[in-house]
């Protein structure tokens, strides 16, 4: 069986953890989008492991883990991540796999000056300008005489940007071409066939990076990220041809988002600082605060229906003990008369009123009969079941239902 994990809010919905749960039992973990714009924390025996471009199945002994064609490699990350892991021979990456030079990274800031989205600063949006202008770089470059040429190509580009913004920066062109090969040697022998692994028999767990709801097509537009994130690109990002394939949604028991956008459930100021740091809210590759909000069904519908979702997760159950009373917002509508606007809340919405739990417990039975209330009134909504509840940090921390 190949199951894909999916997120489907704005991200943080606990991806990280259930795929470590479910790689011991499949054979190879592939990551299908994204760079280190987009980051997992891991429990692994009560120690934190923070991983930002690597497969959540890394730490897995009998789990391959395959970063596919479409990542975006920063070489220096990953070699950094793997070395501090120590896990080098069981990363293996696509010789299609994508590569992001660091320069990326300033002309992101400069951009996001101008579109205001308040960005990561991962160098992402940069690297997918040149890849619309058939200007990127991937492994198999490197292994070319073109090199070169394209490298020139993609200077020319940054000396423009630079020019726009009357910055005075001279690029050392050799430095960042040698330093690139440097890297690369390091990771030559874990350069595959990606194909040969996407369409082989073993059992698969596919990985999107961020929530569907920052999908650059589908997403809340223009507050999403660069690349396709929901299931329909699995085998565009992938080349998979294979259709023997389950999808699972994975969502929070509330709402949260880094950076700017559409947030209609979102908490008072006052709320929203201490139940961030109770909860620790705090974005894993920004360190920013994370926005919070009470949990959005009209939006899980729409990523459900997208995704072709079966079977539902959900996740951080447990930190609603923090609130007396809980609410659902499953109906939002614009008032006729009121200009709709992203950045107030200037809609109408309803809610679902429900009182909150003292405890939660790993026996689904023992839980107070709120605990009960709040999961039934989600799977009736969204008419889809619900198959693993996570109530904690640890991967022994859920209840199966």
């Amino acid at each position: 069986m190949n199951l894909f994990f999916c997120g489907l809010q704005w991200g943080d919905e606990g991806k990280g953890k259930i795929i470590d749960l479910f790689s011991d039992f499949f054979e190879i973990n592939i990551r299908i989008n994204g760079g280190h714009n987009a980051g997992h924390i891991i429990f692994i025996n009560n120690v934190k492991k923070i991983i930002k471009i690597l497969p959540s199945g890394i730490f897995k002994k009998y789990c391959l883990c395959l970063i596919s064609n479409n990542v975006i490699l920063s070489l220096k990350i990953f070699i950094n991540e793997i070395k501090n892991l120590k896990i080098f021979n069981k990363v293996i990456i696509s010789n299609f796999c994508k590569i992001n030079i660091k320069i990326n990274e300033i002309i992101d800031y400069l951009l996001d000056i101008i579109i205001n989205i308040n960005s990561t600063y991962s160098g992402i949006t940069p690297f997918y300008i040149q890849k619309n202008l058939k200007n990127s770089l991937n492994f198999i470059n490197f292994t070319k005489i073109s090199f070169y040429k394209k490298m020139k190509k993609i200077f020319f580009l940054y000396n423009i940007i630079f020019k726009y913004y009357n910055i005075k920066l001279k690029l050392n062109f050799i430095k960042i071409i040698i330093s690139n090969l440097f890297f690369i040697k390091k990771i030559i022998k874990n350069i595959v066939n990606n194909d040969y692994f996407i369409n082989n028999k073993n059992d698969k767990i596919f990985e999107s990076s961020q929530g569907s709801l920052l999908d650059f097509n589908i997403g809340t537009f223009p507050f999403v990220t660069s690349s396709n994130v929901i299931s329909k690109s699995l085998q565009i990002n992938t080349n998979y041809c294979l259709n023997k394939i389950k999808h699972l949604g994975i969502f929070k028991s509330y709402l949260t988002r880094v950076g700017n956008g559409y947030f209609p459930s979102i908490f008072l100021k006052y709320k929203r600082i201490l139940f961030s740091y109770y909860s620790k809210e705090i974005g894993t590759n920004t360190e920013r605060i994370r926005k919070i909000g009470w949990l959005d069904i009209f939006l899980l519908k729409k990523t459900i229906k997208i995704n072709n979702i079966s079977n539902l997760i959900i996740t951080r159950l447990d930190t609603l003990i923090f609130f007396k009373f809980i609410k659902i917002l499953y109906i939002y509508y614009i008032d006729k008369n009121i200009f709709y606007d992203y950045e107030i809340n200037l809609y109408k919405k309803k809610y679902f009123y429900l009182k909150s739990w003292n405890f939660v417990s790993k026996n689904y039975f023992l839980n107070n009969i709120n605990f009960h209330k709040y999961i039934r009134i989600i799977e009736k909504i969204l008419n889809t079941p619900i198959i693993i509840i996570s109530i904690g940090k640890n991967k022994n921390d859920i209840i199966v239902l």
